[in-house]
């Protein structure tokens, strides 16, 4: 296995002093095709003498163990532009040739504190076209973390676009999504600053999230992770406090999501004070509206009330009966 790391703070060019690079070998054995440690090198020189480029680091990885990655962090300079960032990112595309074609390239910028970071498994030369959109929606939303990760044919998982502690209502970050990459097919992720995770399926839709807006501000104290695909809520969890009226608040949420949906989707629950602090998965259940499939062997064990919940919710929502 080939291991290697070097930083290059300025490669070289006139007027600026090379700094040595360093560099960290690990093994030799069990590489899974030619060392290219030195072109990976020579590319980060080549970003390094960049205008607007302030440090680069590059990191090599070639074995069976570690998988093939080539990987690039490249700090900007406090003055640097947009422009200068997507240059950095075209450079990166013109100088990664067919030799890469088995390799994961990853790019990550930190321009102004922000991180912009694309991951291509295809080689498909996408760097220069994806950073200026991830930066407008870095700048847009005002978020320190944006993630690109493109997949190679035959995984079974989509492209992805990580924004990471998003002040912002979700909803907005939803807009910024479709502004930029509606027309595309990925998995967003996103989790609000209170701890709330949303998985959304692009495309999808302003009709579709408009009928999700329409009743969605009840259910925010009670949400803990949301999945939308196929254009509507596929998976609703929901943590709300133990109670006498427990089973008429599940009820509301699970008729508010059902009002907008066709397909089954699964609303899950469980007993806690807040819906991103600790909970127990016993005290709660799973409810497939609408349909009639269910995991069971993924099914723990309730405690006596919620087993009782979870009948009755059962009995009023899927099919199974």
């Amino acid at each position: 296995m080939m291991n290697r790391q070097s930083q290059f703070g300025g490669w070289a060019r006139p007027g600026a002093a090379m700094i040595t690079a360093v560099v960290l070998t690990l093994g030799v054995s069990g590489c899974t095709g030619p060392d290219l440690s030195n072109t990976v090198d020579d590319i980060g020189g080549v970003l390094s003498a960049s205008p607007g480029v302030e440090d680069v680091e590059t990191s090599y990885l070639n074995g069976f163990d570690s998988g093939r990655s080539i990987n690039y962090r490249v700090t900007m300079d406090a003055a640097a532009s947009a422009a200068q960032a997507t240059e950095v990112a075209a450079a990166l595309d013109r100088e990664t040739g067919d030799e890469f074609d088995r390799y994961t390239q990853n790019l990550s910028l930190i321009m102004a504190g922000r991180t912009i970071k694309v991951s291509d498994a295809t080689n498909g030369d996408i760097m220069a076209a994806k950073v200026p959109r991830l930066l407008e929606m870095s700048s847009t939303l005002s978020v320190d973390k944006v993630s690109w990760s493109e997949q190679s044919d035959g995984v079974d998982f989509d492209d992805s676009l990580e924004i990471s502690d998003a002040g912002t209502d979700p909803f907005r970050t939803l807009d910024a999504a479709r502004a930029q990459f509606g027309s595309e097919e990925f998995q967003l992720s996103t989790r609000e600053t209170s701890g709330v995770d949303w998985y959304v399926a692009f495309p999808f839709s302003e009709q579709g999230q408009e009928r999700l807006e329409s009743v969605f501000d009840p259910l925010r104290t009670s949400l803990n992770r949301l999945n939308i695909d196929g254009d509507q809520v596929s998976s609703f969890v929901a943590v709300v406090p133990a109670g006498a009226d427990e089973v008429t608040r599940l009820r509301g949420i699970i008729d508010r999501i059902e009002s907008t949906t066709t397909n089954p989707w699964d609303f899950s629950w469980a007993e806690g004070a807040d819906p991103t602090g600790p909970f127990d998965y016993s005290s709660g259940g799973i409810v497939n509206v609408g349909g009639c499939e269910y995991d069971e062997d993924a099914e723990g064990q309730l405690t006596q009330t919620a087993q009782t919940i979870q009948d009755q919710l059962r009995d009023s929502y899927d099919t199974c009966r």
